[in-house]
């Protein structure tokens, strides 16, 4: 799963690129750049989401097959 400070470093890595494109590139390239590191940064952090959701799906199906086979144990 990816971390919190990963996730940060990542979307502060795309804003270091749009920011340096504002100072360097012309009006038509910056803003094509900005588009694109707007995109990786929106499917960076659906990625995330999607891995956070999948782990806490594990983890929680994982805890109802412990409570299954405890019941079953008692009975």
């Amino acid at each position: 799963m990816i971390s919190n400070r990963k996730l940060l470093l990542a979307l502060a890595a795309y804003a270091l690129i749009a920011l340096s494109a504002y100072y360097t590139l012309s009006e038509n390239m910056r803003l094509a750049i900005w588009v694109l590191m707007g995109g990786l940064a929106l499917k960076t952090l659906v990625a995330a989401q999607q891995l956070r959701t999948q782990h806490s799906t594990e983890a929680a199906e994982r805890g109802g097959a412990n409570e299954v086979d405890s019941h079953k144990q008692q009975d």
